[in-house]
């Protein structure tokens, strides 16, 4: 029965792939650019003000600055908060960063500058440093959707005019870096020109690692290695469709569940596996389609994979999920379920963005997106909202499940509303997560309640 279940999920996907594929690319002009969505700003701009924020029941003064400068194909923007705490015992925390932190780290300060990027992802050069929202890397197997939560990192894409290989690389945090990789890539039959399918036939290499997972001193990295092939069926400046497979291998740290303190190390706070087979390298496999076009990207894809094994391990959730909530398994079957992606932008004010993914262990992940400028006179509105493990084991329901706000989730929601233009008065709401340090000085992200009230002036009118 449950065989039977996955192929008629499996078989409503692709027909539902069709449907949509002849819907969306119908209206597409030959003649736009191909400018994937795959990296959107999902809160404020352009904006300067201030107002009042709230951090975990904590009240401070907010003032924030966000100067642009849009140069051809170069951007630069800023982005200054200062949060003040007029009830501090020490100047030092009078005045603090975004997330009511100290000013004490590279990290913190690189986070003035919003970004700088230059140029499109398909473009031969490609650059953008700053916050990622959702980043993905090649298909999207290891890396799919990532956020650095608003710290500082650099996507780095380089490829031949005619794109016959590439690379493409990531660093998470410029000031305290412990994500890096990326995906090369090659086209050993291409030609100058009249090149078909077999002739586009592309194979591609990806390598990523955590080299501090779990904060756990003495524990091994988070390594990924993926191997992909590709076939782009059609491939022109403002249209892309591919089918590919994907193969991934992945050594994750151990299940914190199988961890114990040495009795000679414990006032160290040091540990140790109890068994050094408890780690084993999993696999997984993704045969999928995708297309991109200047109003969209669409994907899908049929996943099998083993016990331990995480697909796209590195998400919008990755930076709070080591080791407490990555979903180990305890089953030793393979496992298997579909995913499917659609970013779309049906007209200029609109985009959308939604995945879903589900397995037969019960277990679902989710990620949802929404940004409006326009449609409603004087209203912007800006909201992501993802979660992970739903329902898992069927111990709550998933419909309630799906929209409590708990570490297995994360939520940015902003609305504006122009007062008289170019004066506005900002709302914003987030759940999400701030890098803070213990008492044993261990570097790690917790969850972050915040509600932000402001009013100002926005260039974004």
């Amino acid at each position: 029965m449950k065989d039977n279940s996955v192929f008629v999920d499996f078989s409503r996907g692709i027909f539902a792939s069709v449907i949509l594929i002849l819907a969306i690319v119908s209206p597409i002009s030959a003649q736009e650019r191909l400018t994937p969505m795959a990296e959107q700003n999902f809160l404020t701009s352009g904006f300067y003000g201030g107002g009042l924020t709230f951090i975990n029941g904590d009240a401070y003064v907010r003032i924030q600055l966000q100067p642009e400068i849009p140069l051809g194909k170069i951007g630069i923007g800023f982005d200054l908060v200062l949060l003040y705490n007029p009830y501090a015992e020490n100047a030092e925390d009078q005045f603090l960063a975004e997330d009511g932190e100290i000013w004490d780290s590279a990290s913190t300060w690189l986070r003035l500058i919003r970004y700088i990027s230059y140029s499109d992802p398909y473009d031969p050069f490609y650059f953008r440093l700053g916050e990622f929202d959702y980043l993905t890397i090649g298909h999207g197997s290891i890396m799919s959707g990532y956020s650095n939560h608003d710290r500082r990192g650099l996507h780095l894409n380089l490829r031949k005019s005619d794109n016959r290989y590439g690379v493409e690389t990531m660093v998470n945090d410029l000031g305290h870096p412990t994500i890096f990789g990326g995906r090369g890539f090659f086209r050993p039959f291409q030609r100058p020109e009249n090149n078909n399918l077999l002739t586009r036939f592309e194979l591609g290499t990806t390598y990523l690692i955590d080299i501090d997972p779990d904060s756990i001193e003495d524990e091994d990295p988070l390594d990924a290695v993926g191997f992909d092939v590709g076939f782009p069926i059609f491939e022109n400046s403002s249209f892309r469709f591919d089918l590919y497979n994907d193969f991934v291998m992945l050594n994750p740290p151990p299940n914190p569940e199988n961890l114990v303190l040495k009795p000679a190390a414990a006032e160290e706070n040091t540990a140790t596996k109890t068994d050094p087979s408890v780690v084993e390298l999993g696999w997984g496999n993704a045969v999928g389609i995708g297309f991109a076009a200047t109003k969209a990207i669409f994907k899908f894809e049929y996943r099998t994979f083993s016990d331990g094994y995480i697909p796209a391990v590195f998400d919008y959730t990755y930076e709070t999920g080591m080791p407490e909530f990555w979903g180990y398994e305890t089953n030793s079957a393979a496992r298997r379920g579909f995913f499917t992606q659609l970013i779309w932008q049906p007209m200029p004010q609109l985009h959308f963005l939604g995945a879903f993914e589900r397995y037969n262990n019960n277990t679902s992940k989710i990620y949802l997106g929404i940004k409006e400028s326009g449609l409603v006179p004087r209203l912007t509105l800006r909201a992501f909202y993802t979660k992970r493990n739903i329902g898992e084991n069927r111990e709550t329901n998933f419909f309630t499940d799906i929209f409590d706000l708990d570490q297995k989730s994360a939520l940015n929601l902003e609305i504006r509303y122009a007062i008289f233009p170019p004066i506005q008065t900002i709302f914003i709401k987030e759940y999400r997560f701030r890098r803070v340090k213990t008492d044993e000085g261990i570097s790690q992200f917790e969850p972050i309640h915040k509600t932000s009230i402001m009013v100002g002036v926005t260039t974004d009118f």
